[in-house]
């Protein structure tokens, strides 16, 4: 397995890590009985629905600005995190997923640029 194969497999593993931990702390967590659930699913997972073409495709172009998508879920968690009275276990699963996901994207557009520079000498 390259490195490129690597971190391709990790981004789409964080990243789908990351659609069903939203999907379940939205649907499964306890919530006030006027919790908008369908508003945070639009909100919430709808924005990784954009991406999710290029990630499977292998799309280097993809890979780059999901890294960014991926800074807004990174922050959102770690206020999670850091406002949960006790131990939340999806703010920290969105927080490991999203930081694997971010890593992974940047490692694979960096190891196909290589991989692509180095075919063309």
């Amino acid at each position: 397995m390259t490195s490129v194969s690597l971190f391709r497999w990790l981004t789409l593993f964080s990243f789908f890590g990351l659609m069903l931990t939203l999907l379940g702390w939205i649907i499964l967590a306890p919530h006030a009985d006027n919790y908008p659930t369908a508003a945070w699913i639009l909100i919430g997972v709808v924005p990784l629905l954009f991406p999710m073409r290029g990630l499977l495709y292998a799309k280097p172009y993809t890979h780059a600005w999901t890294s960014f998508l991926m800074l807004f879920y990174f922050s959102h968690s770690v206020g999670e995190v850091y406002s949960s009275g006790g131990v939340a276990i999806y703010p920290i699963l969105a927080l490991a997923f999203s930081s694997l996901c971010f890593v992974s994207t940047i490692l694979f557009v960096k190891m196909q640029a290589k991989r692509r520079n180095a075919s063309h000498k």
